[in-house]
Protein backbone atom coordinates (compact mmCIF):
# COMPACT_ATOMS: atom_id res chain seq x y z
CA UNK A 1 0.00 0.00 0.00
CA UNK A 2 1.18 3.45 -0.90
CA UNK A 3 2.32 5.52 1.77
CA UNK A 4 -0.22 8.32 1.18
CA UNK A 5 -3.15 7.88 -1.38
CA UNK A 6 -5.94 10.53 -1.59
CA UNK A 7 -9.60 10.25 -2.23
CA UNK A 8 -8.54 12.61 -5.43
CA UNK A 9 -5.85 10.39 -6.26
CA UNK A 10 -8.24 7.89 -6.58
CA UNK A 11 -10.76 9.79 -8.48
CA UNK A 12 -8.36 10.60 -11.07
CA UNK A 13 -6.82 7.17 -11.40
CA UNK A 14 -10.72 6.42 -12.36
CA UNK A 15 -11.51 9.46 -14.30
CA UNK A 16 -14.08 10.25 -11.94
CA UNK A 17 -15.29 13.17 -10.38
CA UNK A 18 -15.08 13.27 -6.65
CA UNK A 19 -17.82 15.36 -4.52
CA UNK A 20 -17.26 16.75 -1.55
CA UNK A 21 -13.34 17.36 0.51
CA UNK A 22 -10.06 15.61 -0.95
CA UNK A 23 -8.58 13.49 2.60
CA UNK A 24 -5.86 10.73 2.59
CA UNK A 25 -7.63 7.90 3.08
CA UNK A 26 -6.39 5.50 5.53
CA UNK A 27 -7.58 2.31 4.00
CA UNK A 28 -10.24 0.19 3.24
CA UNK A 29 -13.51 -1.14 4.68
CA UNK A 30 -17.13 -2.81 3.87
CA UNK A 31 -19.88 -0.43 3.49
CA UNK A 32 -21.35 -0.99 7.07
CA UNK A 33 -18.51 -0.51 8.81
CA UNK A 34 -16.79 2.61 6.61
CA UNK A 35 -15.12 4.76 9.02
CA UNK A 36 -13.61 8.52 8.22
CA UNK A 37 -10.87 8.73 5.68
CA UNK A 38 -12.17 5.20 4.38
CA UNK A 39 -12.26 4.06 1.13
CA UNK A 40 -16.02 1.78 0.29
CA UNK A 41 -18.24 1.17 -2.42
CA UNK A 42 -22.02 1.22 -2.71
CA UNK A 43 -23.94 -0.78 -5.86
CA UNK A 44 -27.68 -0.21 -4.77
CA UNK A 45 -27.76 3.07 -2.78
CA UNK A 46 -31.79 2.89 -2.26
CA UNK A 47 -30.83 -0.69 -0.78
CA UNK A 48 -28.28 0.57 1.15
CA UNK A 49 -30.00 4.16 2.08
CA UNK A 50 -28.79 3.33 5.61
CA UNK A 51 -25.46 2.50 5.33
CA UNK A 52 -24.21 4.87 3.24
CA UNK A 53 -25.60 7.68 5.52
CA UNK A 54 -24.15 6.20 8.09
CA UNK A 55 -20.37 6.50 6.08
CA UNK A 56 -20.64 9.34 4.59
CA UNK A 57 -21.55 10.72 8.01
CA UNK A 58 -18.25 9.09 8.97
CA UNK A 59 -16.35 10.83 7.15
CA UNK A 60 -15.62 8.02 4.32
CA UNK A 61 -15.20 8.09 0.73
CA UNK A 62 -17.68 5.88 -1.51
CA UNK A 63 -17.77 5.04 -5.25
CA UNK A 64 -21.41 5.41 -6.06
CA UNK A 65 -23.42 5.29 -9.26
CA UNK A 66 -24.67 8.38 -10.91
CA UNK A 67 -27.94 8.47 -9.68
CA UNK A 68 -25.95 9.43 -6.36
CA UNK A 69 -25.81 13.14 -7.34
CA UNK A 70 -24.01 14.68 -4.10
CA UNK A 71 -22.75 13.63 -0.63
CA UNK A 72 -25.21 15.75 0.91
CA UNK A 73 -24.28 17.94 4.22
CA UNK A 74 -22.12 14.60 5.45
CA UNK A 75 -18.39 14.91 6.18
CA UNK A 76 -17.69 11.92 3.94
CA UNK A 77 -16.97 12.36 -0.22
CA UNK A 78 -18.32 10.40 -2.90
CA UNK A 79 -16.58 9.15 -6.46
CA UNK A 80 -19.19 8.90 -8.85
CA UNK A 81 -18.58 5.66 -11.33
CA UNK A 82 -20.20 3.47 -14.14
CA UNK A 83 -19.76 0.26 -11.65
CA UNK A 84 -18.69 0.63 -8.05
CA UNK A 85 -17.26 -2.54 -7.55
CA UNK A 86 -15.19 -2.95 -10.57
CA UNK A 87 -14.23 1.02 -9.95
CA UNK A 88 -13.28 -0.41 -6.20
CA UNK A 89 -11.50 -3.47 -7.51
CA UNK A 90 -9.13 -1.08 -9.87
CA UNK A 91 -8.32 1.21 -6.80
CA UNK A 92 -7.46 -1.52 -4.72
CA UNK A 93 -5.06 -2.94 -7.61
CA UNK A 94 -4.07 0.13 -8.08
CA UNK A 95 -3.09 1.82 -4.89
CA UNK A 96 -3.66 -0.88 -1.80
CA UNK A 97 -3.07 -4.22 -2.86
CA UNK A 98 0.49 -5.73 -2.34
CA UNK A 99 2.38 -6.20 -5.78
CA UNK A 100 5.63 -8.67 -6.64
CA UNK A 101 8.62 -7.86 -7.88
CA UNK A 102 9.98 -8.90 -10.68
CA UNK A 103 12.02 -11.28 -10.10
CA UNK A 104 13.03 -15.40 -9.24
CA UNK A 105 12.66 -16.70 -6.01
CA UNK A 106 15.97 -18.36 -5.21
CA UNK A 107 14.31 -21.99 -4.57
CA UNK A 108 12.69 -22.05 -7.82
CA UNK A 109 14.00 -24.11 -10.18
CA UNK A 110 13.96 -22.55 -14.03
CA UNK A 111 15.26 -25.00 -16.88
CA UNK A 112 17.84 -23.32 -19.18
CA UNK A 113 15.78 -23.61 -22.34
CA UNK A 114 12.87 -21.79 -20.61
CA UNK A 115 12.16 -18.25 -21.33
CA UNK A 116 11.34 -15.40 -18.47
CA UNK A 117 10.49 -12.54 -18.89
CA UNK A 118 11.92 -9.43 -16.66
CA UNK A 119 8.97 -8.31 -15.54
CA UNK A 120 7.88 -11.33 -14.52
CA UNK A 121 7.51 -13.26 -10.95
CA UNK A 122 8.56 -16.55 -9.86
CA UNK A 123 8.10 -18.16 -6.26
CA UNK A 124 8.95 -20.39 -3.88
CA UNK A 125 10.04 -24.01 -5.15
CA UNK A 126 8.07 -23.29 -8.72
CA UNK A 127 9.64 -25.67 -11.58
CA UNK A 128 9.45 -24.10 -15.06
CA UNK A 129 10.42 -26.56 -17.31
CA UNK A 130 12.39 -26.66 -21.24
CA UNK A 131 10.38 -24.91 -23.40
CA UNK A 132 7.81 -22.71 -21.08
CA UNK A 133 7.50 -18.98 -21.89
CA UNK A 134 6.36 -16.92 -19.31
CA UNK A 135 5.05 -13.28 -19.92
CA UNK A 136 5.69 -9.73 -19.03
CA UNK A 137 4.52 -9.05 -15.95
CA UNK A 138 3.09 -12.95 -15.37
CA UNK A 139 3.15 -13.97 -11.39
CA UNK A 140 3.93 -17.67 -10.63
CA UNK A 141 3.08 -18.23 -7.39
CA UNK A 142 4.50 -21.00 -4.79
CA UNK A 143 5.22 -24.76 -5.55
CA UNK A 144 3.42 -24.37 -8.91
CA UNK A 145 4.80 -26.93 -11.97
CA UNK A 146 4.63 -24.67 -15.49
CA UNK A 147 5.23 -28.03 -17.89
CA UNK A 148 7.50 -28.49 -20.75
CA UNK A 149 6.14 -25.74 -23.54
CA UNK A 150 3.16 -24.16 -21.63
CA UNK A 151 3.13 -20.70 -22.87
CA UNK A 152 2.03 -18.09 -19.59
CA UNK A 153 0.61 -14.76 -21.40
CA UNK A 154 1.32 -11.40 -20.24
CA UNK A 155 -0.48 -10.44 -16.27
CA UNK A 156 -1.34 -14.17 -15.99
CA UNK A 157 -1.62 -15.25 -12.55
CA UNK A 158 -0.94 -18.79 -11.63
CA UNK A 159 -1.81 -19.71 -8.05
CA UNK A 160 0.32 -21.69 -5.59
CA UNK A 161 0.06 -25.38 -6.11
CA UNK A 162 -1.20 -25.46 -9.27
CA UNK A 163 -0.29 -27.62 -12.32
CA UNK A 164 -0.48 -26.60 -16.22
CA UNK A 165 0.98 -28.91 -18.81
CA UNK A 166 1.71 -31.92 -17.55
CA UNK A 167 -0.31 -34.83 -19.16
CA UNK A 168 -3.79 -35.42 -19.43
CA UNK A 169 -5.84 -38.64 -18.57
CA UNK A 170 -5.66 -40.64 -22.30
CA UNK A 171 -5.29 -44.40 -22.32
CA UNK A 172 -6.00 -46.77 -25.14
CA UNK A 173 -5.83 -50.73 -24.29
CA UNK A 174 -2.52 -52.34 -26.36
CA UNK A 175 -2.60 -55.89 -28.48
CA UNK A 176 -2.62 -57.32 -25.17
CA UNK A 177 -5.54 -55.84 -23.79
CA UNK A 178 -3.57 -53.94 -21.33
CA UNK A 179 -4.00 -49.49 -21.14
CA UNK A 180 -0.97 -47.91 -22.17
CA UNK A 181 -0.53 -44.02 -22.07
CA UNK A 182 -0.93 -41.88 -24.89
CA UNK A 183 1.69 -39.52 -25.14
CA UNK A 184 0.17 -35.43 -24.54
CA UNK A 185 2.60 -33.49 -26.66
CA UNK A 186 0.60 -30.12 -27.59
CA UNK A 187 1.07 -28.17 -24.28
CA UNK A 188 -0.83 -25.63 -23.13
CA UNK A 189 -1.65 -22.15 -24.08
CA UNK A 190 -2.20 -19.46 -21.54
CA UNK A 191 -3.22 -16.16 -23.27
CA UNK A 192 -2.87 -13.03 -21.30
CA UNK A 193 -4.66 -11.63 -18.38
CA UNK A 194 -5.73 -15.36 -17.04
CA UNK A 195 -6.35 -16.15 -13.50
CA UNK A 196 -5.17 -19.84 -12.49
CA UNK A 197 -6.34 -20.78 -8.72
CA UNK A 198 -4.63 -22.61 -6.11
CA UNK A 199 -4.48 -26.54 -7.02
CA UNK A 200 -5.86 -26.30 -10.05
CA UNK A 201 -4.96 -28.16 -13.11
CA UNK A 202 -4.26 -27.91 -16.54
CA UNK A 203 -3.90 -30.80 -19.02
CA UNK A 204 -1.40 -30.77 -21.51
CA UNK A 205 -3.26 -31.27 -25.17
CA UNK A 206 -2.64 -34.55 -27.03
CA UNK A 207 -1.60 -32.72 -30.34
CA UNK A 208 -2.56 -29.29 -30.05
CA UNK A 209 -2.47 -27.08 -26.89
CA UNK A 210 -5.21 -26.85 -24.38
CA UNK A 211 -6.19 -23.43 -24.71
CA UNK A 212 -7.39 -20.49 -22.14
CA UNK A 213 -8.47 -17.17 -23.80
CA UNK A 214 -7.41 -13.74 -22.11
CA UNK A 215 -9.26 -12.70 -19.38
CA UNK A 216 -10.95 -16.07 -18.07
CA UNK A 217 -10.84 -16.83 -14.17
CA UNK A 218 -10.22 -19.82 -12.67
CA UNK A 219 -11.27 -20.50 -9.42
CA UNK A 220 -9.25 -22.78 -6.58
CA UNK A 221 -9.28 -27.01 -7.60
CA UNK A 222 -11.04 -27.03 -10.91
CA UNK A 223 -9.73 -29.15 -13.36
CA UNK A 224 -9.34 -28.83 -17.21
CA UNK A 225 -8.51 -32.04 -19.15
CA UNK A 226 -6.74 -32.37 -22.04
CA UNK A 227 -7.63 -30.58 -25.71
CA UNK A 228 -10.17 -28.19 -23.89
CA UNK A 229 -10.70 -24.64 -25.69
CA UNK A 230 -11.79 -22.19 -23.11
CA UNK A 231 -12.81 -18.23 -24.41
CA UNK A 232 -12.59 -15.24 -23.66
CA UNK A 233 -13.99 -13.60 -20.56
CA UNK A 234 -14.87 -17.11 -19.08
CA UNK A 235 -15.47 -17.56 -15.46
CA UNK A 236 -14.66 -21.44 -14.09
CA UNK A 237 -16.15 -21.08 -9.97
CA UNK A 238 -14.38 -23.67 -7.51
CA UNK A 239 -14.80 -27.19 -8.50
CA UNK A 240 -15.35 -27.66 -11.95
CA UNK A 241 -14.22 -30.23 -13.75
CA UNK A 242 -14.34 -30.15 -17.44
CA UNK A 243 -13.42 -33.43 -19.04
CA UNK A 244 -11.26 -33.77 -22.67
CA UNK A 245 -11.89 -31.69 -25.68
CA UNK A 246 -14.86 -29.37 -23.86
CA UNK A 247 -14.93 -26.09 -25.53
CA UNK A 248 -16.44 -23.03 -23.53
CA UNK A 249 -17.06 -20.16 -25.19
CA UNK A 250 -17.12 -16.71 -24.46
CA UNK A 251 -18.53 -15.00 -21.82
CA UNK A 252 -19.87 -18.23 -20.17
CA UNK A 253 -20.15 -18.88 -16.40
CA UNK A 254 -19.59 -22.49 -14.61
CA UNK A 255 -20.89 -22.41 -10.98
CA UNK A 256 -19.08 -24.51 -8.01
CA UNK A 257 -18.70 -28.31 -8.94
CA UNK A 258 -20.40 -28.19 -12.51
CA UNK A 259 -18.93 -30.95 -14.65
CA UNK A 260 -18.76 -31.24 -18.27
CA UNK A 261 -18.81 -34.11 -20.26
CA UNK A 262 -15.80 -35.01 -22.74
CA UNK A 263 -16.79 -32.79 -26.51
CA UNK A 264 -19.34 -30.83 -25.33
CA UNK A 265 -19.63 -27.56 -26.27
CA UNK A 266 -21.12 -24.66 -24.52
CA UNK A 267 -22.46 -21.73 -25.87
CA UNK A 268 -21.25 -17.67 -25.46
CA UNK A 269 -23.18 -16.03 -22.69
CA UNK A 270 -24.22 -19.58 -21.24
CA UNK A 271 -24.34 -20.64 -17.60
CA UNK A 272 -24.28 -23.99 -15.99
CA UNK A 273 -25.36 -23.72 -12.27
CA UNK A 274 -23.74 -25.02 -8.84
CA UNK A 275 -23.22 -28.81 -9.12
CA UNK A 276 -24.55 -29.12 -12.69
CA UNK A 277 -23.94 -32.02 -15.06
CA UNK A 278 -23.84 -30.81 -19.00
CA UNK A 279 -23.53 -34.27 -20.48
CA UNK A 280 -24.94 -32.58 -24.27
CA UNK A 281 -24.20 -29.28 -25.80
CA UNK A 282 -25.45 -25.69 -24.58
CA UNK A 283 -26.61 -23.35 -26.98
CA UNK A 284 -25.69 -19.48 -26.46
CA UNK A 285 -27.21 -17.47 -24.13
CA UNK A 286 -29.41 -20.57 -22.32
CA UNK A 287 -28.87 -21.51 -18.26
CA UNK A 288 -28.99 -24.80 -17.26
CA UNK A 289 -29.11 -26.29 -13.80
CA UNK A 290 -29.23 -29.82 -12.52
CA UNK A 291 -28.45 -33.22 -13.58
CA UNK A 292 -28.66 -34.04 -16.69
CA UNK A 293 -28.37 -30.14 -17.07
CA UNK A 294 -31.88 -29.40 -18.27
CA UNK A 295 -32.84 -25.61 -19.44
CA UNK A 296 -34.04 -22.84 -17.10
CA UNK A 297 -34.28 -19.96 -19.21
CA UNK A 298 -31.97 -17.08 -21.29
CA UNK A 299 -29.28 -15.55 -19.48
CA UNK A 300 -29.14 -12.86 -21.88
CA UNK A 301 -32.26 -12.31 -23.22
CA UNK A 302 -31.44 -9.32 -25.35
CA UNK A 303 -28.83 -11.08 -27.08
CA UNK A 304 -31.62 -14.13 -28.26
CA UNK A 305 -31.36 -14.12 -31.94
CA UNK A 306 -28.02 -12.89 -32.73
Amino acid sequence: MNSEISAAAVARALSAPLRGRDRVLSGLAPLGAATADRLTFVVDPDAYREQLDAALAAGAVVLVPPTVASAGEHDGAIITVDSPRAAFAIAVAQFFARTPSPGIATTARIDPEASVHPTANIGEYSVVRAGAVIGAGAEVRDHVIIGHDVHVGEHTLIKSHAVVGEEGFGMERDSAGDYIRIPHVGSVVLEDHVEVGNFVTVCSGTIIPTRVGDHTKIDDHAHIAHNCQIGRNVILTAGVTLSGSVVIEDDSWLGPNASVIQGVTLGRDSVLGIGAVAIRSIPANEVRTGNPARRLGDNRPERSGQ
